[in-house]
């Protein structure tokens, strides 16, 4: 048997974002295997984050993350770019409404009072959104002859948006199972060093399967915006991001295991009585995913319009802004859902 190491590995600073150390995504495929009920096949893929330096993204995933870092015209638009995951991020302007100049000599108390909980708030809104999503992805599916595409793997033929919460919905319902069905590469040598020494040349910022998040790990890896599927584009091969980063890398691998209920419409947190350096996450955080309620109880209409509600203006906004020059101001309006039925509390 393995030795049982700490989950988490002590990094270098910066050491997060040095080429040879080990990061994990989530690749999904159609099923080759064709079962019912089961239309995904599921690859966590660990190496180095310079390998994936050979991942390009393609243009709609280069779109989806331009809010996420800013200046993308200006590194390689490959997956090393979002490693690791920076999870929700904030408009400059909010965060030089919280960290103006005036309160410059007090930052460590607005992060305490404001950052880290509205951060917090906008983690339950993305994952509430991205439940939304899964579930007017699939109306719209069924209602066309999309489903039978996606069921019968012709992903090529279905709108990205659409596919993309297909894709998600069936990462929910995975959740539930084992484990993934592959591991690339297969041995155990990268999550188990044969000794301490091996740590130095060995950096790991992953999820390990002797931690309590690896039962959610496909589920982690979706949610950091670490899962992907493959476009074919002539002879080149390109990579979609199938959600784009809510949790960190950080949050998935040390702070959150992630774990899904479908009989409940609002999530928990518990703290894990754990003893010291035996597992690298401090919480289990239950997501809520129950069936789709009916029309009777909530329209589709009403589901469409908050899975596509944008952070900033329209009907829900997420940033409270000043009426007369539309400048920030340090408060949240829409973390939760205007309608019921629609999961209230994610993270």
């Amino acid at each position: 048997m393995p030795k049982n190491f700490t989950v988490t590995d002590p990094l270098k600073p910066g050491q997060w974002y040095d080429d040879d150390t080990y990061y994990q995504i989530l690749l999904v495929a159609p099923r080759q295997n064709k079962s019912e009920g089961q239309y995904i096949e599921t690859t966590i893929l660990t190496q180095k984050r310079g390998q994936f330096k050979k991942y390009p993204l393609d243009e709609k995933t280069q779109q989806n993350l331009k809010d996420y870092i800013p200046d993308l015209e200006d590194i390689d638009k490959t997956i090393a770019s979002y490693l690791p995951s920076p999870g929700v991020v904030f408009p400059k302007g909010f965060l030089n409404a919280l960290f103006s100049d005036e309160s410059s000599k007090h930052q460590s108390i607005e992060s305490n009072n404001f950052y880290d909980p509205i951060r917090t708030l906008l983690h339950t809104r993305k994952i509430s959104q991205l439940i939304a999503k899964t579930w007017h992805c699939y109306l719209e599916a069924k209602a066309t002859d999309v489903w039978y595409d996606f069921a019968r793997g012709k992903w090529d033929e279905i709108d990205s948006d659409i596919l993309d919460g297909l894709i998600a919905r069936e990462i929910f319902f995975f959740d539930r199972q084992s484990s993934p069905d592959r591991l690339l590469p297969n041995n155990l040598d990268i999550y188990y060093p044969l000794n301490s020494e091996q740590f130095d040349e060995k950096a790991r910022f992953l999820i390990l399967p002797s931690s309590k998040a690896w039962q959610g790990i496909t589920l982690s890896l979706l949610i950091a915006g670490q899962a992907y599927y493959e476009i074919k584009q002539g002879e080149k091969t390109y990579y979609h991001q199938i959600s784009q980063p809510i949790l960190s890398t950080g949050e998935i691998v040390i702070k959150y295991g992630l774990e899904v209920t479908w009989d409940k419409f609002q999530g928990e947190i518990k703290e894990l009585q754990v003893d010291p350096g035996k597992s690298s996450i401090a919480y289990e955080a239950i997501i809520p995913y129950p069936p789709i309620p009916s029309e009777i109880n909530l329209s589709p209409e009403n589901i469409a319009k908050w899975s596509q509600a944008q952070d900033e203006d329209g009907d829900f906004p997420f940033y409270k802004k000043n009426e007369q020059d539309r400048s920030y101001l340090v408060g949240v309006d829409y973390f939760s859902p205007p309608y019921p039925y629609i999961p209230l509390s994610c993270t």
